[in-house]
Order: C-alpha cells, then sequence, then structure tokens
C-alpha cells in the first residue's frame, strides 16, 4: 500500500508499526472505491482505518466539504477530529472542523467559513449546519457512520437518514457498527452500493494482551476492594466503569475522600466540564476516571493501564468496550471485576461469550497494602532528601529537638501521625467472599485448590529499575521475554516504584531470570535482579 510521504511520516511518528486487523481490511477497499460496512469495536483502530485512506484522496486544492464523519457524542467527534489531524500534521493545505451541539454556533460557523475539506460532528448540529446552509455537501465524496448501532440506540436514525438523502448520490460510504441490528441493515441496503461486509478479527472477544481477573466481594465492600487495587498496581491511567450515573457521582465523592486523584464523566454533565475532564485525563492531570459506559463510548485514550469494573456490565458486548480501552499497541493492560454475590452469573455469561477465561483472584490484605505505601513513603522521602531544599524543614526539627526530643522519637511520632493521615482504608479486615454461583458449587472449591498451588508456584524478583528510569510495564515484559522464553501471561503482580520494581514468575523460570536477566541493560542501566526477600 502506497500513500503520501505526509502521511506516512505523520503516522510512524505516532508509532504506527503494524496496521490493526481493521485497517488491513478497510483502507484497500476504501482506495479502489468501494462502500464498505466495519463490524468492530472500540480500540481497533477505526479512526485511522478511514483517515488514512480519505487523507490520501482528498484534494486539498479543493476548498469544498469533501469528507465527513458522523459520531453519536460530542466527546468522539473531538477525538476523531484530533486523531485526523495528527494523521493530517504535515499536509498544509487539510483542514478540519468539528461540529457539535452544547456549544455556541457562531464559532463553528466561523471555522466554516475557513473552507474544510473534512466535517466531523454529531447528528443534530450537522442537520442545524445544513439548514443554515453553514455546510455544503454539494461536493461530498465521502461520507462515514462511526458508531451506526449507538446512534440507533439514542435515536439518531431519523437524522441520519435525513442527512444521507441531503448528500450527493455518487459518493463512497463507510458504516462502522459493533453490532447489526436490524435497522442498520436496512439502512445500508437503502442508503450503500454493494457494501463490503468486513469483520476485525475477535471483535467479539477481548484483547488477548489484558490480563482479565475477577474479585468476590461484597457491594458494601466495594470501594475498599477498589482502593486496595488501585495502592496495589498503582496504574498511571485507570477507567473505571460504573453502570449507573449516581453511582459514578457516588463513587467519585468516596474515592476523592480517600484522596485518589481522580474525576468523572456521564451524560448529565455539561458539554465543557466533560471535554475539561477527558482533557486532564488524556493530559495524565488526573489518574482515575469514573465512567458511564455512554459517556466514555468511542473513546480512544492512549496508555490505559488498567480498566476496573466497579459494577459488572450487564451484557457481554459492554465488557468488551471497556476491557478494550487498555492493552492497546501491543502493551499489557489489566481488567479488575468487582462481583458481588447477584453478579456472579455475568461473569459466566461474558466467559461463554466471548471465549475467556476471567481468572479469580482475591483482594489484597490491608496488610499488604500498607506494606507498599510503606515502600513508596520510603521512596518519596529519600527523593526528598536528594532533591529539595529543606532549610525550613531543618528551623522546625531544631524547634523539636530544643523541646527535649530525641531524633528517633520525633522520626517515630511524624511516622505514626503520617500514616494516620494517609491511611484511606475503611477496615483492616478480610473483604473476600465465598459466594457462588446456583449450579456451580464446584467451581470455588476447584479454584481454591488451584490459587493455593499458584501462589506457592511462584518466585518474586526485586530489580533496581523504577518510574523515575521510565520504567513501564511493557517494558519489564519485553525486557524478560527476549531473554527467557516465556509467555506474557506467566509475569504476574508487576509494581513499578520509583526506584525500583517487584514481578512474579512461576518457580521454573527463576533461574533462568537470574542468569538470563540480571546485569543486562534495561533503559540504559544495568539491571540488577534478587529474589525478593518477605517482609517479616
Amino acid at each position: 500500500m502506497k500513500i503520501k510521504v505526509e502521511i506516512e511520516n505523520a503516522i510512524k511518528e505516532m508509532g504506527f508499526v503494524d496496521l490493526t486487523d481493521i485497517q488491513k481490511q478497510t483502507i484497500p477497499l476504501l482506495l479502489q472505491g468501494k462502500d464498505v460496512i466495519g463490524n468492530s469495536h472500540t480500540g481497533t483502530g477505526k479512526t485511522a482505518a478511514f483517515g488514512i485512506p480519505i487523507l490520501e484522496m482528498i484534494d486539498f486544492d479543493d476548498p469544498s466539504i469533501q469528507a465527513m464523519i458522523i459520531t453519536p457524542t460530542r466527546e468522539l467527534a473531538v477525538q476523531i477530529k484530533g486523531e485526523l489531524e495528527r494523521i493530517s500534521k504535515y499536509i498544509d493545505r487539510c483542514r478540519i472542523v468539528d461540529v457539535y451541539g452544547g456549544e455556541p454556533i457562531q464559532r463553528q460557523i466561523g471555522a466554516l467559513k475557513r473552507k474544510p475539506q473534512i466535517v466531523v460532528g454529531t447528528p443534530g448540529r450537522i442537520i442545524d449546519h445544513i439548514r443554515r446552509k453553514t455546510i455544503k455537501i454539494d461536493n461530498l465524496k465521502y461520507f462515514i457512520l462511526d458508531e451506526a448501532d449507538e446512534m440507533l440506540k439514542m435515536g439518531f436514525i431519523d437524522d441520519i437518514e435525513l442527512i444521507f438523502n441531503k448528500t450527493p448520490e455518487n459518493k463512497q460510504t463507510l458504516m462502522f457498527s459493533a453490532t447489526m441490528p436490524k435497522a442498520i441493515v436496512a439502512l445500508a441496503k437503502n442508503y450503500m452500493v454493494e457494501p463490503e461486509v468486513i469483520t476485525s478479527v475477535g471483535s467479539n472477544k477481548t484483547n488477548s494482551d489484558v490480563v482479565q481477573y475477577y474479585y468476590k466481594v461484597n457491594r458494601e465492600n466495594k470501594t475498599e476492594a477498589l482502593y486496595r487495587l488501585l495502592n496495589i498496581y498503582r496504574p498511571n491511567l485507570a477507567l473505571i466503569f460504573c453502570n449507573t450515573k449516581a453511582k459514578v457521582d457516588e463513587l467519585t465523592k468516596e474515592l476523592i475522600d480517600r484522596k485518589i486523584n481522580c474525576d468523572k464523566i456521564h451524560g448529565d454533565l455539561p458539554q465543557t466540564t466533560r471535554l475539561d475532564v477527558l482533557k486532564k485525563f488524556h493530559n495524565g492531570v488526573i489518574d482515575i476516571l469514573v465512567a458511564t459506559d455512554v459517556a466514555a463510548r468511542g473513546l480512544d485514550i492512549k496508555n490505559v493501564e488498567a480498566v476496573v469494573n466497579y459494577d459488572t456490565p450487564e451484557k457481554a458486548d459492554y465488557y468488551i468496550h471497556r476491557v478494550g480501552r487498555t492493552g492497546r499497541i501491543g502493551r499489557l493492560g489489566y481488567s479488575f471485576t468487582l462481583v458481588s454475590k447477584g453478579e456472579l452469573r455475568r461473569i459466566k455469561d461474558i466467559e461463554r461469550i466471548t471465549g475467556t477465561t476471567i481468572k479469580r483472584r482475591n483482594i489484597p490484605t490491608y496488610e499488604k497494602v500498607m506494606d507498599v505505601k510503606s515502600d513508596k513513603f520510603v521512596e518519596e522521602i529519600k527523593s526528598i532528601v536528594e532533591n529539595e531544599n529543606l532549610e525550613k524543614q531543618y528551623i522546625t526539627l531544631n524547634k523539636l529537638i530544643q523541646a527535649q526530643m530525641s531524633e528517633d522519637e520525633i522520626i517515630v511520632a511524624l511516622l505514626k501521625k503520617l500514616k494516620t493521615e494517609h491511611d484511606s482504608s475503611k477496615t483492616k479486615a478480610d473483604i473476600n467472599e465465598t459466594f457462588e454461583n446456583r449450579g456451580r458449587s464446584n467451581s470455588g472449591s476447584s479454584y481454591g485448590r488451584n490459587k493455593s498451588r499458584a501462589d506457592s508456584d511462584g518466585t518474586r524478583f526485586h530489580i533496581n529499575i523504577g518510574k523515575k528510569h521510565g520504567l513501564g510495564v511493557s517494558d519489564i515484559l519485553d525486557f524478560i521475554r527476549s531473554k527467557v522464553k516465556m509467555n506474557a501471561r506467566e509475569i504476574q503482580d508487576i509494581a513499578i516504584l520509583t526506584e525500583f520494581s517487584f514481578f512474579t514468575v512461576p518457580n521454573k523460570y527463576g533461574p533462568s531470570i537470574l542468569s538470563s536477566c540480571n546485569h543486562k541493560k534495561l533503559k540504559g542501566k544495568p539491571a540488577r535482579i534478587q529474589v525478593s526477600k518477605k517482609r517479616r
């Protein structure tokens, strides 16, 4: 496939290595001028699948609108525009405008006067501009519907048909839909010309680069369970899904009370607030985003390390959409599902429909969480001593010494005070539950035997490289697998702290790890690997 050098340079800069399955199938067909129906989920690279060929074929000397992309939500419109701008970074004459409700229309009219070749928008606002004649589509060549089934659910089918009827007959049409209900099939039959139907491989399955766990826990202990998981795994970016807007509000407040750096999005929030929150999450200003399925639909946020199903999703396709937001571009991601007694059957349904085994794990103990927080605290203190000006603190220290306290007494007292302030756990108890699904009473005991065996069959290693050296989960996986022949899923419980990290492998790989990985360079630094000492 030969594409413009400007596009090739841009996608290389974006980190494209190999095309995804949906891109491999879609791009050649669009370049051949065919109509296409893409049966594909979020996270499969859909924007590039239509963005690359459209940018290849558009005439940038022509100031008329040549491509239109319709999306169900404002957030997705903004996201697609941003992705297309990155792909067209080196095409000087390319102009792209997004239009959607909830924003003053005059700003959009001003942008449209600059003669864009591509418009991205939501159905209602697109129709508004067509009626005002601020969008003219007489020369439209490419028409794309993204998340078509979601637009159907949101009641946009009449709007889409109205827009279709305003477009020229000799255009090329592409429609992406995760599911194919009758109304979508009818839409394709009425408005598309002999469309090629393509399906992304594994579209009804979860990403193989995602490690999936579920935890049995009573509903009233879910927030404590979530708090412990976030402290143990410490993901750089995490998405937490709830089934209702009310639960999103409630959980976000609880997490903020526990000093977790988070925010929320759902449909009742003002548009400007939602876009501002997404921008903060995308840029790493906030670490945790709590969301409903609808509000997060179609979002493609890079580097999400973990997805947490606070509420077990009611349908398997919701689970697939959620999990699809991590484990991107060959990087390992984590999915954690908190399962209360009434939700256990949903896990079995998800496993059956997706053909995936979701492993049961135990929520970490309170003591384990405190151990990890203690390690983090030591790292932070060491960093402060090495890098910050402490003159004012020495003045306070001298005052404490003058009050006839020894340095040991001062340090211990301060540690006790800090522990009290930083411990946001609401209980120290074991919050794991043993309830079973009806008719599956043997599954729990079988799991217990496997779990015990797995716990006794792993070696935990300490490595002298951490976040300050730029280390990520994928770096550890790539490093180990380049030296020792093993599956990524066998490298468990990776914890990356500031100056050092931990990982666990089955005992059989222990000697190979020590002989093949030790003193080899990782992130430009010799790796010193040793078996982690158990705390007394």
